[in-house]
């Protein structure tokens, strides 16, 4: 008969080949019979962890963590325990306060780095989506950045998703921006840009709020430029780079951007703020009609999402003896729509876009990816650069998926995503006399 000591060494190996369901139910005789110590308790929280039962592995956790203080492999497995339990409840929907306070329980446990890094990047992502500043910065800076990886996942259609330590840099400027510190996000924005050139029109972003941010309005102002130059801007980047001319003593201008922003076809619940804002500014030029009817959308779209009135809105709504709501919101905001139009005529800050309609380049030579039949679009990637969409309908040929073909690049703007991209078009084989 097998003693307590051969069970446990068979587990271990069941353990070590990955067949933890097989180790689980040794180790768990094993525990049920008192044969308690600290490699069991560890082996047994390891297999628990890897088999997802998260609620289960915090209990016994908790239990081994007071009965084996000082042993490294119990703490090392109660460490990944939390910063599983926190991974779940991130994904689970779990409120920022709850993940944090969580989060701060299982640093107690003193985790190794890779495991705190794990926990933080679990908290941050909610921590930036609630606008919780002060708790994402505090948990980027309990990462250490040196043990992310730089390079981004691949993409299905070969191009590099976001890396850990892009992602990292991003929520580092956002947590600082968002504290006060834009002065100590500045060195972080230009190290992004200059590392992630992919993420450009995220990190110039953060570089122009963190210029804002410390009153650096006209060097804000030009990294707005340059970003809207570059790429097709985003309503909030219209939005911001309004409020920074504004700052300039330029409302006019501010205006035309603004406009441009609020006709993007956001959903208007996203844009009560900007819009009273627009008001603000609608009142300074004098045009008070537009700016009576601005707040009166704000307050509308707040009845309608059940949101309070804040006591700014409030005083707005009193200065203009606006006392009741009887107009929908769709008729107020084809009436502003009536105020934005009448700003189009404005002298905007940004270059006229008719650049965007030149070639890009001609005669690229890359590898076609043409995916699953029904997909109605394809990619192509060129060596040592990045990939190009393009659309099956615009083939005049049959290319072979994953041959070598030569194609143009011009512009082209993502109605889903409001930004100017790149296309691929006039593919042709890679024969063909065209190509260089």
């Amino acid at each position: 008969m097998d003693t307590p000591e051969d069970r446990s060494r068979q587990a271990n190996e069941l353990r070590k080949s990955g067949r933890c369901k097989d180790a689980l139910e040794i180790y768990r005789d094993l525990w049920d019979g008192q044969y308690y110590n600290e490699y069991t308790a560890a082996g047994l929280l390891h297999c628990l962890r890897k088999l997802h039962r998260l609620d289960e592995a915090m209990t016994f956790a908790d239990d081994i963590a007071a009965r084996y203080p000082d042993h490294n492999w119990v703490n090392l497995e109660v460490a990944w325990a939390y910063a599983d339990y926190v991974k779940g409840m991130a994904e689970n929907g779990a409120s920022v306060p709850v993940l944090h306070a969580c989060g701060e329980k299982a640093l107690s446990r003193n985790p190794p780095p890779q495991a705190v890094s794990h926990i933080a990047f679990a908290i941050m992502r909610p921590a930036k989506d609630a606008k919780d500043w002060h708790t994402l910065a505090a948990w980027t800076s309990r990462v250490d950045p040196l043990l992310l990886s730089p390079t981004g996942m691949k993409l299905p259609d070969g191009k590099e998703g976001w890396s850990y330590l892009a992602r990292w840099y991003h929520y580092r400027n956002m947590g600082l921006i968002g504290t006060g510190r834009a002065q100590d996000a500045l060195p972080f924005c230009r190290e992004a840009i200059e590392r992630f050139p992919n993420q450009y029109k995220f990190f110039a972003y953060d570089l122009a709020r963190a210029y804002a941010g410390i009153g650096e309005y006209e060097k804000a102002a030009e990294t707005f430029d340059e970003l809207c130059r570059n790429v097709r801007p985003d309503f909030y980047h219209l939005f911001e780079y309004g409020k920074v001319v504004h700052q300039l003593g330029r409302p006019e201008e501010a205006l035309t951007l603004m406009t441009r922003a609020a006709k993007a076809g956001q959903r208007p619940e996203f844009m009560v703020g900007y819009f009273m804002e627009m008001g603000d500014i609608f009142k300074q030029v004098g045009r008070l009609d537009a700016a009576r009817d601005h707040y009166t959308l704000v307050t509308a779209l707040r009845m309608r999402m059940s949101w309070s009135i804040p006591p700014e809105l409030q005083q707005r709504l009193d200065e203009n003896a606006i006392s009741s709501i009887e107009d929908s919101v769709e008729e107020l905001t084809y009436r502003c729509s009536r105020h934005w139009s009448s700003c189009e005529t404005g002298q905007s800050p940004l270059t006229a876009q008719h650049e965007r309609e030149k070639p890009l380049a001609e005669g690229v030579v890359g590898r076609i990816f043409l995916g699953h039949p029904d997909r109605e679009y394809f990619f192509i990637n060129p060596p040592d650069a990045d990939g190009y969409i393009g659309f099956k309908k615009e083939l005049t040929w049959a290319p072979e998926d994953r041959s070598k073909v030569v194609f143009d690049v011009v512009p082209s703007f993502n109605r889903k995503k409001n930004e100017w991209a790149a296309k691929a078009v006039n593919v042709r084989p890679k024969d063909d006399t065209g190509a260089r």
